[in-house]
């Protein structure tokens, strides 16, 4: 078997991992013994990474993504501030396996980056296209039925209400996020032109399920990355970019008007549109991490700490801004060094679109940035599907900005194999732990989760 067949079997297992974790996860929780969504979706992040690791040992030939120097140096700062940061932790072994976690998505990010360059540009961005078009259509077909029900039985519907396959519809919120930007490869790429139409269909009614669910930080993050983005691009470019967004989103907006408040107005009397304007505790939480922190200013609680962090506004197991996360538990220094690096890669990538001919790397790139946006706002960073989906995005990112492959030999395999083997068995041996009762809502695992 060749390594491009070997690829594409990769990246299908990688689009059937995100069907089963979201669309089809009731069903299949209903076939493995695993007790909630949120779980179920952590083991199959974890198997695909871990079965696609051992799969590339049987080609001679593997090219992996090559870092520069200074990522290289970065790298090694980060990793050796987080093990002191471990070592300082009251919680040494959640703290270690949270670096497993991280460890083994930077795993994945090599195995995914390696597939994704064995297949042809144009092919694989019309696979992509299509499966999320399959995702959205899976989803809305679902979202529609549950709709037209409560439509029948004239009861009115939460944001909760609608969405299934999640424990909590602000993860979905997270995936649409990156799923969206997507969505707009055809005004971008000559060969699915044709498409465009059913881009512009397929993007409003995610706008009516954002609208629908208050979405209030994935629909700021959407608008901030769009005009981010825009001020970066050619002007032709930005006029495609603009008006396709625009054009869905009125569209969207229409039919949330028609179908979200008149309608249920009119049959069932009622409305679920709320105009909320708190910050649902989110401050709370950024102000408890900004007082709590002058007391390990320089390597923080340690990784994972947030979960047992004592007197903390909301029993939340993390800061929902990845920011206050990063200098909570890991210090000032690794906070600052990260951010500042982030930074720096984006708005190289935001300058590099000034110059490429590569346009359908336009929709990604504004995918990837609306998810470190919406990740000052939410838990994107933390949970399962949305690490996997970001991971992916960047997988797909790194094809043509600076791409640097290197041939791995086999001890490079061989340390591949072996580390995501540790790494898996240290995460699984953390599945349904006491200490995690403690904690009330999910980080690694969903153990103690009362409120859904």
């Amino acid at each position: 078997m060749s390594l491009n067949i070997y690829s594409w079997g990769v990246m299908i297992a990688f689009s059937l991992s995100i069907l089963f974790g979201t669309v089809f996860s009731l069903n299949i929780i209903r076939v493995i013994d695993v007790d909630n969504l949120y779980d179920l979706k952590r083991i199959i992040v974890i198997a695909f990474i871990f079965l696609s690791s051992i799969g590339l040992l049987s080609f001679k030939k593997v090219e992996f993504f090559r870092w520069s120097n200074s990522s290289q140096m970065f790298f090694l700062g980060y990793i050796t501030l987080a093990v002191i940061s471990t070592s300082m932790s009251k919680h040494a072994y959640w703290s270690g396996v949270e670096l497993a976690n991280i460890g083994l998505l930077f795993c994945s990010f090599y195995v995914l980056s390696t597939c994704i360059r064995t297949i042809h540009g144009d092919t694989f961005y019309r696979c992509l296209f299509a499966f999320v078009l399959l995702f959205s259509l899976l989803t809305f077909v679902r979202y529609v039925i549950f709709l037209g029900l409560f439509y029948f039985d004239g009861n009115a519907f939460n944001i909760h209400s609608l969405v299934s396959g999640y424990s909590n519809v602000r993860f979905f919120n997270q995936l649409q996020v990156m799923l969206m930007p997507v969505l707009l490869l055809p005004f971008f790429l000559q060969s699915m032109e044709k498409y465009k139409n059913l881009s512009v269909f397929a993007l409003s009614f995610h706008w009516v399920v954002l609208l629908q669910t208050e979405a209030r930080g994935a629909l700021l993050s959407l608008i901030i990355g769009l005009f981010l983005l825009a001020c970066f691009l050619p002007s032709s470019s930005r006029k495609i970019l603009v008006y396709s967004t625009v054009k869905s989103i009125l569209l969207g907006i229409v039919l949330w008007l028609i179908f979200i408040i008149c309608i249920p107005m009119w049959v069932i009397e009622s409305s679920s549109f709320q105009l909320r304007t708190g910050s649902s505790g989110r401050i709370d939480l950024w102000l408890y991490v900004l007082n709590s922190i002058s007391k390990e200013l320089w390597f923080g609680f340690g990784p994972m700490s947030f979960v047992w962090a004592e007197g903390r506004p909301l029993p939340n197991a993390h800061p929902h801004n990845s920011v206050m996360q990063l200098l909570y538990e890991y210090g000032i220094v690794v906070c600052i060094v990260i951010t500042t690096w982030i930074i720096r890669r984006v708005y190289g990538r935001l300058a590099y679109l000034k110059e490429t001919m590569h346009s359908s790397t336009i929709p990604i790139t504004y995918a990837v940035l609306s998810a470190l946006i919406y990740s000052l706002f939410s838990g994107i960073i933390v949970m399962p599907m949305a690490q996997f989906l970001l991971v992916f995005l960047v997988a797909i990112q790194v094809q043509y900005c600076e791409v640097n492959f290197g041939k791995v030999g086999l001890f490079g395999k061989l340390f591949l194999m072996i580390s995501v083997s540790i790494m898996s068995v240290i995460i699984f041996s953390s599945y349904q732990d006491g200490e995690l009762l403690e904690a009330r809502f999910p980080r690694i695992w969903l153990n103690g989760l009362i409120s859904y």
